[in-house]
């Protein structure tokens, strides 16, 4: 087998786990692995499902990499069904536990709980565990030339060093930013000092990102729920009213490009152009339907009508029914 039997990853950035965990598939020597992932934090973290992919082999069964999202939470008891598990698996299934703790120090933020068993004491000894602290402003220029190796993209002089000063530290939204950056080159393929005013000013980021990802098909809203909800959980309050306050924003821009007003609109003309066929979609009724929505949700969190949690189910419901076209949404 050539590969690891499992790996335990320390890093406290998704883009940069599913980075890892792609090369490291690629590099496994095996082909059609099916990806099934579960999350550490769930109300059941580690379902019946999960203990039958991982101690139940079949005849023909496809070969299966198991995800543990956020395993750092996981329980005493599930570690020590886990240490006992791990000791006989079969080389058709691959488990990857994800340790996505915030490094506080210098030391990886691995649980006690998790240290002290035998499969993070055999993982260690044997080399199974990735550990990084995430991006930072010197590994972020690295991030940057890798990317264009990847997609055959380069740079006009000291546009690279202009990205790693406006991108933020957070690799999903650098990857994000920067798929944005290769639609903007085209076919020439050449990021120009122009484009460097694509990249959103940071904590306006997610939230562009979560209502273009709104409008496709897919599980884009329950991930990006998932994200809010993570943030929501941090910052109380903060990141719906930051929320709010862009719905209110976008809504009045689509309001402006719709009347004929987009002189006075201050964006890059590529984000002009994006933004307009947004509201040529929407029209005005669901330009005013973005209003309403900003505006009962901030009445809804002020007056105490709703808990937080409640108001960001009933805006990311809004949103969806708002920004789905309407042949889609019989599919969700």
């Amino acid at each position: 087998m050539n590969r690891p039997k499992y790996l335990i990853l320390v890093c406290p950035d998704p883009q940069l786990i599913k980075t890892h965990v792609d090369e490291r598939i690629s590099a496994s020597g095996q082909k059609d692995w099916e990806i099934k992932t579960y999350w550490g934090d769930d109300d059941e973290p580690l379902s019946a499902a999960f203990w039958t992919d991982l101690t139940i082999k079949s005849l023909f069964s496809q070969p299966k990499v198991l995800l543990v999202r956020r395993a750092h939470t996981l329980k005493a008891d599930q570690l020590d069904k886990l240490d006992a598990a791990v000791k006989g698996l079969s080389s058709d299934v691959f488990p990857i536990f994800c340790l996505e703790g915030q490094w506080k120090t210098k030391k990886a933020p691995v649980p006690a709980t998790m240290s002290r068993r035998n499969i993070y004491k055999k993982a260690k000894k044997d080399g199974w565990i990735w550990e990084s602290k995430g991006l930072d402003q010197r590994t972020l220029g690295e991030f940057i030339r890798n990317w264009a190796i990847q997609t055959g993209m380069t740079f006009e002089p000291g546009v690279d060093r202009a990205l790693s000063m406006a991108l933020p530290t957070d690799a999903v939204a650098v990857r994000l930013e920067l798929d944005k950056l290769e639609l903007a080159a085209g076919d020439a393929k050449i990021v120009r000092k122009e484009h460097v005013e694509l990249v959103s000013p940071v904590g306006e980021m997610e939230f562009f990102d979560l209502m273009d990802a709104l409008g496709k098909r897919g599980a884009e809203a329950a991930v990006w729920k998932r994200v809010l909800g993570d943030h929501l959980k941090k910052s109380q309050d903060k990141i719906l009213f930051n929320l709010i306050g862009y719905l209110a924003s976008q809504a009045r821009m689509y309001w402006m490009l719709m009347s004929g007003e987009e002189s006075k609109v201050k964006a890059h003309p590529y984000v002009k152009q994006l933004k307009t066929q947004v509201a040529k979609r929407l029209g005005k009724h669901g330009i005013a339907r973005m209003i309403d929505l900003a505006l009962e949700s901030e009445m809804s969190v002020k007056t105490g009508a709703r808990h937080h949690e409640e108001v960001l189910d009933f805006l990311i419901a809004g949103l969806i029914d708002l920004f789905q076209p309407k042949a889609q949404r019989a599919r969700y």
